[in-house]
This record gives structure tokens, C-alpha cells and sequence, in this order.
């Protein structure tokens, strides 16, 4: 029976394991995550698997696959984690993927700014680092407001906003582990760029990439952030910013090697120009894929599938509709971390117009640390709308009806 390799299907990654399936394959889930971060987030992650493998290594993967190794398809990656691993293992397999050379360039910040620069594409000044004691002369280098990143990982964690000299005075709290619970070694100290945060998702096959869609990370207010969740909405054509981000997220999948399968490009731009902030060959996460299912007939992960079994997905080359404009919002802890007591007005937040989906992370009674990743973000929902503005009023509405009373009494786990 022929066999499909997903590395960390969990969380949106499930999503591969039933579309696998669904097309007649044998589902091979290989986990690289530690047993401790799998117990922690996903103790039920082997649901659904035919086949569950687990290694920590890349040589360690190669022999628990090759039992398997004559039936071996294709190989996916279940999670924004694993992207780099995914090509390596198809490349050795001798199986469709991406440029080899390029992989650890597309999931390392260190990496992917070295390669764009070389390649001429517009990216922020930057500075690397491997201790924080060197952060503060990188960050006098680039000049403030700087931004100090983890080269490595994901949900914004780890992101710290250095707006000027006395900010400087707070780098002993910076986290030490990255989204993923690996050690942290390396900071990426660059220069904070003003401007619209775009993230554009999309499909390639053969070289040839299609825009599925766009996405605005927009904030309250104009001041600079480190943490970009807030109100996402989803962009059209008639944007003025869409053009030219168009163009330059081309270039940037052509440099770094993106022939096949899913791209995720996040971008800011300005009077300048257009600013390559992060690419990744994989699919977004968040609400994007789960709502394309719900309001399109695009199957992303049916498509990934046929791109790297050797078969152009049918949908690529027309123009993909969307029966609703959509975004999603994030209702933050803007302030320091406590306990919660209430989410005033949740029933109303959550029987609001266009809500298709309610996120909420903590209980009353639980400590909700101050947001400022993905893993922390104490409510949140995907809203729908029939066109952007529509979707952007809803949203708006939604943050009147709701509210986060947190005591913050000192004596939490922060002040352990």
C-alpha cells in the first residue's frame, strides 16, 4: 500500500491526516517534538495514525521509516516546525520537494536573511548574536526601535520590541526556550520596520506559484509592536498594497527555492518598498486554512498532496473565489499578568454576527500571563462577513461586547 510521511500533524496539521486518508493512502505520522512537549499540547496526537513513529533525529527518522522506505510517496509537514526536516527527508528518500540547499534558509531567521541579502531582496539591518549580553551594541548598530527574535520557532514568541536605550534594561526577561521548547542560542537583533505587516499565502507547482490570499495584520492604534495578532483580516485585489507585494513574494519564492507545495510570506511595506520579514514553505496557520475550507471549494491540503505525489492541483491556474470576506480576533492581556475572574460578555462576544468560531484559553481562576504569543492569547474568533469593511465593523463591535476582568494582585507564577 503506497504511504504518505507527515511530520507533526498536530493542531491545523490534522487537517493532513484526514485528507491522507481520504485519498486512499496509508497515513505514517513521524514526530520529532519532545514526549514532554507532546504530552504538554497534544496528548491525544496519535489519534487517527496508521503508523506512528517518533525520533528526535534526522538519522534516528531515516531508520524508523525504513520498513517503510519502497512505499514512501511523498513527505509533508504537519506543523511550521518541521518544513526544513520535510525536504531534507523527501530529498534523501529521493521524492518531490523543495531546493535541499535552500531548507534551513526557509525555517531560520539567521539563515533566511543571509540568503536574501545575498540575493538582493529587501530586508531589514541586521545583527546576529549569541548571547545577550551582545544584544545591546547589535541594537545600537541597527538603530532604534530595534527588534530582537528568537531565529527559530513561531507564534511571535520570544519577539521583544526595543523602542530606545532604556529598553535595554529588560533583556534579563527575555525567554530562553523557543515556541517549541528548544533552547534558545542565537538572537536575531534587526531594525523594526514601520509600515502595513501583510501575510501572503499561497501555492506553487512546477515553479509557477498562485496567490491564494492575503492577509492585513492590522493594530489598534499606530504605535510599533512586537506581537502582530490583533485584528487579522483578509485582503483583496482592489488593496493598494496588493501589486506589489504580489510581485516581490514571487521573487522571494523564487530565491529561495519554493517549487512546490504551500508558501507563507509575511512582509511589511511602506513608502520605501516592500520588506521580506519571514518565508516558510508551508500552509498558514491560525484561522486562513480552516476558513478557505469553510467558504471555497480549495482543498489546501488535497493540493499539497498532489504537488508532491507529481499530479498540478486542479485549482491552480484559476482564480480561487471565496463566498465571504473573513478575518480573525485577538483579545489580548495589554496589561501586567493575574488571575482571571471573568470574560465579561462572552456569550454575547460569542452569538455576535459573523462569529464562526470562539478560542478561549483560560478559565476563571487561571493565570493569564500578559500576551504576547500565540500560546497566550486568552480569547479569540474567526468572523466572517460578505465583503472586508463588513468584516472589519464586526470585529470592531465584537471588542465592545467583551472583557477580560483579571485581578493582578501580586503572587503568580511570574513572580515566582
Amino acid at each position: 500500500m503506497s504511504s504518505i510521511v507527515v511530520l507533526n500533524p498536530v493542531k491545523f496539521g490534522l487537517h493532513y491526516k484526514r485528507a491522507v486518508k481520504a485519498r486512499g493512502h496509508r497515513l505514517i505520522s513521524l514526530y520529532s517534538f519532545s514526549e514532554e512537549l507532546l504530552e504538554e499540547r497534544w496528548p491525544r496526537h496519535a489519534d487517527g495514525d496508521d503508523v506512528s513513529l517518533y525520533s528526535r533525529d534526522f538519522d534516528g527518522m531515516l531508520n524508523e521509516l525504513e520498513p517503510y522506505r519502497d512505499d514512501i510517496r511523498a513527505v509533508l509537514s504537519g506543523s511550521d516546525a518541521s518544513v526544513d526536516l520535510a525536504d531534507r527527508l523527501a530529498h534523501t528518500l529521493r521524492l518531490p520537494g523543495n531546493c535541499v540547499e535552500l531548507a534551513h534558509a526557509r525555517n531560520h531567521k539567521d539563515a533566511m536573511r543571509r540568503v536574501a541579502g545575498q540575493a538582493g531582496l529587501r530586508i531589514p539591518r541586521y545583527r546576529l548574536v549569541t548571547s545577550i549580553a551582545d544584544i545591546p551594541a547589535a541594537a545600537h548598530e541597527v538603530g532604534f526601535p530595534a527588534i530582537v527574535k528568537h531565529t527559530y520557532g513561531g507564534g511571535s514568541h520570544g519577539a521583544v520590541l526595543l523602542a530606545d536605550d532604556a529598553a535595554l534594561a529588560g533583556l534579563d526577561r527575555l525567554v530562553k526556550f523557543d515556541h517549541f521548547r528548544e533552547p534558545v542560542r542565537k538572537w536575531l537583533v534587526e531594525q523594526y520596520i514601520r509600515g502595513r505587516e501583510i501575510a501572503v499565502n499561497t501555492m506553487s507547482y512546477d515553479g509557477q506559484h498562485q496567490i491564494i490570499d492575503m492577509w492585513f495584520y492590522s493594530q489598534p492604534d499606530d504605535s510599533d509592536y512586537d506581537f502582530p495578532y490583533w485584528n487579522n483580516v483578509q485582503i483583496n485585489r482592489e488593496d493598494p498594497d496588493w501589486d506589489r507585494v504580489a510581485a516581490f513574494t514571487h521573487e522571494v519564492l523564487d530565491v529561495f527555492g519554493v517549487r512546490i507545495g504551500p508558501g507563507h510570506t509575511e512582509v511589511k511595506c511602506n513608502a520605501d518598498g516592500v520588506y521580506l520579514i519571514e518565508v516558510a514553505a508551508r500552509l498558514a496557520g491560525g484561522p486562513v486554512t480552516e476558513m478557505w475550507l469553510a467558504h471555497s471549494d480549495f482543498n489546501p491540503y488535497y493540493a499539497d498532496i498532489d504537488c508532491r505525489t507529481a499530479r498540478r492541483p486542479e485549482a491552480l491556474g484559476q482564480h480561487i473565489a471565496f463566498d465571504a470576506a473573513f478575518g480573525a480576533i485577538a483579545v489580548r492581556n495589554e496589561g501586567a499578568p493575574g488571575v482571571l475572574r471573568e470574560i465579561k460578555g462572552l456569550d454575547a462576544f460569542s452569538a455576535g454576527p459573523g462569529v464562526e468560531k470562539v478560542l478561549v484559553a483560560y478559565a476563571p481562576g487561571d493565570w493569564v500571563p500578559t500576551t504576547d504569543s500565540t500560546t497566550n492569547i486568552p480569547l479569540g474568533a474567526w468572523v466572517s462577513g460578505d465583503t472586508v469593511a463588513q468584516v472589519r465593523e464586526r470585529m470592531h463591535h465584537l471588542r465592545d461586547l467583551v472583557q477580560l476582568d483579571i485581578g493582578r494582585e501580586a503572587g503568580g507564577p511570574s513572580d515566582a
